[in-house]
């Protein structure tokens, strides 16, 4: 049976998600650095340590999340019909008048 979505369609949104993430790691990390640096204040209270903790893991958590996430959907595109779709669009897309 032949899926109604099209896998070429996702697959293409997903490189672009793929994409943007690797854009916006550099700032992912740099935000990551400043809340490390922040941690490190001297005699910083506990109720702004323990946000700043959360702001930390979150950040490192968002990227994993969102790397594995990319990998899933991947995962999950049934490859027979991503390539059944690619060549169909490959020859075209128009009927024969035969």
């Amino acid at each position: 049976m032949a899926i109604k979505w099209s896998a070429v369609k996702v697959s293409e949104k997903v490189d672009e998600v793929e994409e943007l993430m690797k854009s916006i790691r550099p700032t992912l990390w740099r935000i990551r650095q400043k809340t490390e640096e922040l941690k490190g204040i001297p005699n910083l209270p506990g109720y702004i340590d323990q946000p700043t903790n959360t702001m930390f893991g979150k950040v490192a958590n968002f990227n994993e999340y969102m790397k594995s996430s990319i990998e899933r959907i991947r995962y999950l595109i049934p490859k027979e019909a991503l390539e059944e779709e690619r060549k169909a669009l490959e020859y075209g897309s128009q009927q024969s008048l035969i």
